[in-house]
């Protein structure tokens, strides 16, 4: 059977995940208050617990608060490299002296074409004020 792959491995939806860290943070501040209010009228080893809720719980809430659900999904396996493999087709050789060694080079200004008609004999040459040159219009 063929291998299933996953199209995203994107997480949860950010604003349910949002209010389920807010549910879980008020839920924890919630448990505090209790501990805290409930310092002034317990007693014996109870108060023990009491503190310890009050004490811990915020670290606690502020840990849950902060963490961001993953979805759980996994990545996909990332495809095998493509391998380059050579000799099968090779150019023919050139003879030396040939077309493939000679280098030119042209060290001329563009003609700029352009669908507009061509430039006329009335108008002036233009001087271009970054390097000085005249050039036509």
């Amino acid at each position: 059977m063929a291998k299933s792959y996953s199209v995203t491995s994107a997480g949860v939806n950010p604003a349910e995940d949002r209010a389920h860290r807010m549910r879980m943070y008020f839920i924890a501040m919630s448990l505090r208050v209790v501990c805290v209010t409930s310092l002034f009228w317990v007693r014996g080893w109870w108060i023990l617990l009491a503190a310890a809720g009050a004490v811990f719980l915020p670290w606690f809430a502020v840990m849950v608060g902060n963490a961001v659900a993953h979805g759980g999904g996994r990545a996909p396996d990332a495809p095998e490299p493509l391998r380059i493999e050579g000799g099968a087709a090779a150019e023919p050789e050139e003879p030396e002296g040939s077309a493939a060694d000679t280098l030119l080079v042209v060290d001329v200004d563009p003609e700029r074409r352009s669908s507009a008609s061509p430039p006329s004999a009335a108008s002036p040459p233009s001087s271009d004020p970054e390097d000085g040159r005249e050039r036509s219009a």
